[in-house]
């Protein structure tokens, strides 16, 4: 080996499909906002091999997100680049998605909002049947969206959201996203739980798992993650949890592979 042969990271879009799992899992969770955002009409910017940043402007964090795609080398650098496209925006808060340990980004500005778990279920690995009570439906009309929005809203919970009087997230076009599928799920036709699945070219991606509380416990949750892994059963099923939730989806057959790192950003303007 020469003095200037580059040695493989495994991390960022150069790196070949099927390297390494979570360099796929985040290139794809990257490619699931991105995809869903651009539905939507959302401002969108990628720093090649570094960042994915969205910004769909209203005051929840999680759909202002900025997406690292590889460790941070150089804070200053890559935080620089983060600010200023979310300095263009409106005065909201976003995220930062680090699948590694970042250095402390709070004389920057951030502040650390948790370290949820990474975890991943074997494409083989059965799911519990779903109670016979429970009526799972695709999301395909604005009528089950709004459904969809409002048992996120009171089920995840988004207080930012409420009362709730209309769709903010869920918006037509978004039903148009390429690899999202979206469910709900009804008892008695009330609308009580709700999940999506993202399909990506290795991984199925679980997001918007919510159970309104009322009726938590009853295996909701674990039926409509069922739903969004079976958007393509073939393919291994990864999502991030809660601590809290993390026990519920090891009794499915998931299995916790590292922690990931958030930070809440905030604008300058």
């Amino acid at each position: 080996m020469t003095e200037s042969s580059e040695l493989e990271t495994g991390y960022g879009a150069a790196t070949a499909a099927g390297d390494n799992l979570l360099n796929d899992f985040v290139q794809e969770s990257a490619a699931s906002y991105a995809a869903f955002a651009a539905a939507r009409g959302d401002r969108i910017e990628r720093v090649e091999n570094v960042v994915t940043l969205i910004d769909a402007s209203p005051s929840l964090p999680f759909t202002n997100r900025a997406i690292l795609e590889r460790p941070i080398d150089d804070e200053h650098e890559v935080l620089g680049r983060v600010q200023t496209f979310y300095d263009a925006g409106p005065a909201t808060p976003f995220l930062l998605d680090s699948a590694w340990p970042t250095p402390d980004l709070g004389p920057l500005g951030f502040t650390r909002v948790g370290h949820p778990p990474l975890m991943l279920r074997p494409a083989a690995t059965p799911f519990p049947p779903p109670p016979a009570e429970l009526r799972i439906v695709a999301v395909d009309d604005e009528r089950r969206a709004f459904d969809f929005e409002h048992v996120l809203v009171y089920g995840y919970p988004v207080p930012q959201l409420q009362p709730m009087t209309d769709v903010t997230v869920m918006t037509p076009t978004s039903l148009d996203a390429p690899g999202w599928k979206h469910f709900v799920g009804y008892v008695d036709d009330e609308p009580v739980a709700c999940g999506s699945g993202f399909v990506g070219d290795r991984l199925v991606h679980i997001d918007n798992i919510a159970t309104l509380e009322a009726v938590r416990g009853r295996g909701y949750g674990v039926a409509l993650t069922a739903a969004a892994a079976h958007a393509d059963a073939s393919k291994p099923t990864t999502l991030i949890a809660s601590d809290l939730g993390r026990p519920v989806y090891e009794r499915c057959g998931f299995v916790a592979l590292l922690r990931y790192t958030y930070w809440l950003g905030y604008r300058s303007s």
